[in-house]
């Protein structure tokens, strides 16, 4: 392969170069050069304010450090760029770059960068974020070896020895022996190439061993759900976050496309895979989770969870990805502590099932998924309607009593109620479905304002734990509420006026030229005076729209971007301001969790650094500007 042609296929494959087009690609393999480093050669030195040159790394590793304060900044390694900072912002280079090994870096022309930033609207976006970023979390320590391992290992970089496999028609006894002779717990049932499902070692001991099945069935009476698979180019975290929301141990991998586009599966990755976070891991959070036996388990693995988000922010997951594990870790415990409280009741007195199927609805922040290490609870619990007087009263009191039992659960592990009172622990919050579609079509109507200001959190509804079909009919219950005329024949706006009005009443903090805080006694509190803003704005959007499946704020936005061309600048930037404040809230939360304070929704702006502060300011100045585009889309006065 030519020089010309190495570059450009590492400009394909590397972010955000793929983001051009190809001629674009074409023009700048004329203004790239390579430069090969040796180990510990001094790249970039800190403090220099002429920068010549963006460098990606084709192979080898660099170290990125704050040589003056000896912090870790990054490690880049093949596929990865540095240097974006100098470019962009200008200046002087906050962070020395040395080759940790023989290094091959490729260095595109500064004339050249910034013509692309000017040709490219999503290429100067890439950068414009990794700038924020970089700022967001300068002050932040960072565990490189372990952002390394997370984003810059690929699953096909850790695939030791190909999987072993079998067809749809061999039989479990052959298996068996596969497995044995393999020494391997994993066979992969395979069809034209592509895997039907796995079969472990488990399987046949619980499922045939135990059961005296017949070692001569074929083994595909052993698969019991479809495989979960990413591609080889997939990095470790993504198959973490994979892991954890399907609750498996094993993802496959399916190896490079052929010219045809097709894939063949390339091996197996274990939860064993990521031993280097075995005990600080999400993954193992999740599987100790799925063991526990009891709330007090239960209340230690919380306890414990910090310790792992903590983690995972140092090596450098971003505000989004961190909000999803957090959520994802906290959706799981409380699944088994339904599970454990239903079993508890039942022991304790055996004639007391479920007299009808039931689901818990998870609302406002947890049900958008965005919660932090202090989120206030609000749910509600929603059962199928009772056929006559005498068993609607056995439900009333027997979903009292399981609700009671949960709330209890839910104090012992840590989780609040929030305080405006919506939560399954009270009745009006705890009804049959008819009555919830009732409210929600109430609540819809805006008739009584009040009332529906209120509400606004139930409109941000999941499901947790139950008969999922219940929640499934709500929705399509608050969807048909949603379009359908009001009362006076008019179209539907009147919550959607009610819940803007309220989402865009609430100023930034800051002074009437936007250059200092708006502080009160201890501080800025950023949930509400700027997380929460966002989030009505966007959900008033998005159920604009009659959307009621997205309840996250990013996913929402992201759907008024795509679905709303005349919003999209305006959603795009709320979206990125939202970015900023959840960083900032969580780098806060984890900061006071690091010196043994109590994390809260309080932050001090002065403690940021003036970069930080600038940063945080531009985020809130965005939020003011688009709620006054709102208002005066939505006419309000």
């Amino acid at each position: 392969m030519s020089i010309t042609e190495r570059i450009e296929a590492l400009l394909a494959a590397t972010d955000p170069f793929n983001l051009l087009t190809e001629a674009q690609r074409t023009e700048t393999v004329a203004f790239v050069s390579t430069r090969m480093f040796k180990e510990g050669d001094l790249i970039l030195e800190q403090g220099i304010d002429t920068h010549k040159a963006l460098y990606i790394v084709e192979s080898g590793l660099v170290r990125l450090l704050d040589a003056q304060q000896q912090r870790l900044i990054e490690m880049c390694g093949e596929g990865t760029h540095f240097g974006s900072y100098g470019l962009v912002e200008g200046g002087i280079l906050p962070y020395e770059a040395r080759a940790v090994e023989p290094t091959v870096c490729a260095l595109i022309d500064a004339k050249q960068f910034w013509k692309l930033l000017q040709e490219n609207a999503a290429f100067k976006g890439y950068f414009d974020e990794n700038v924020k970023r970089f700022i967001r979390t300068r002050e932040t320590e960072r565990d490189a070896a372990g952002a390394y391992l997370l984003f810059d290992t690929t699953l096909g970089d850790l695939l030791h020895q190909p999987p072993v496999t079998c067809s749809p028609s061999a039989t479990i006894r052959t298996v068996a022996r596969a497995m044995r002779d393999y020494e391997t717990e994993t066979v992969v049932v395979v069809k034209d190439a592509l895997p039907m499902g796995l079969v472990t070692e488990g399987d046949i001991a619980t499922r045939v061993v135990a059961e005296g099945r017949s070692a001569e069935d074929p083994v595909t009476e052993l698969i019991t759900r479809p495989p979960v698979a990413l591609n080889a180019e997939a990095r470790l975290f993504e198959a973490i976050q994979v892991m954890m929301q399907h609750r498996i141990r094993r993802v496959m991998v399916m190896g490079e496309a052929n010219r045809e586009g097709d894939r063949r599966l390339a091996g197996i990755i274990t939860a064993q895979d990521v031993s280097h976070f075995r005990g600080l891991d999400p993954v193992a959070t999740v599987e100790r989770t799925e063991k526990a036996q009891s709330i007090e388990e239960l209340a230690a693995i919380r306890n414990e969870s910090t310790r792992r988000l903590l983690r995972l922010h140092q090596q450098g997951v971003h505000a989004q990805d961190l909000l999803d594990v957090i959520t994802e870790l906290d959706d799981q415990l409380k699944a088994r502590l339904f599970f454990l409280v239903e079993r508890d009741l039942r022991e304790a007195e055996p004639d007391a099932a479920s007299p009808l199927p039931w689901v818990w609805l998870a609302f406002g922040t947890p049900g958008r998924r965005e919660c932090a290490l202090t989120t206030w609870q609000s749910n509600g619990l929603v059962y199928v309607d009772p056929a006559d007087a005498a068993e609607a009263e056995h439900a009333a009191a027997w979903f009292a009593l399981l609700v009671d039992h949960i709330e209890d659960a839910f104090q012992r592990c840590h989780f609040f109620s929030h305080e405006d009172g919506i939560v399954a622990f009270a009745e009006p919050f705890r009804q049959p479905l008819a009555a919830w579609q009732a409210a929600y079509r109430q609540w819809t109507e805006g008739a009584e304002p009040v009332a529906s200001r209120r509400a606004a959190p139930c409109f941000d509804f999941r499901p947790l734990y139950g008969h999922i079909a219940l929640a499934d009919t709500l929705r399509d219950t608050v969807r048909t509420a949603l379009a359908a005329p009001s009362s006076n024949g008019t179209p539907r706006a009147s919550l959607i006026r009610l819940l803007m009005d309220e989402a865009t009443s609430v100023k930034p903090p800051l002074t009437m030229f936007g250059r200092r805080f708006a502080t009160s006694e201890g501080g800025l509190h950023l949930r509400d005076r700027g997380l929460q803003p966002i989030v009505g704005m966007a959900r008033a959007l998005a159920l604009d729209l009659h959307q009621t499946r997205r309840t996250s704020t990013f996913s929402r936005l992201r759907l008024v971007a795509d679905e709303v061309p005349d919003l999209a600048a305006e959603a795009r930037s709320l979206a990125d301001a939202f970015a900023t404040l959840v960083d900032v809230h969580l780098r806060t939360q984890m900061r006071a969790v690091e010196v043994g304070e109590r994390p809260s929704d309080m932050i001090d702006p002065e403690a940021l650094s003036k970069s930080q502060q600038n940063l945080l300011k531009e985020a809130l100045r965005t939020m003011g500007e688009v709620q006054e585009s709102l208002r005066q889309r939505y006419n309000l006065r």
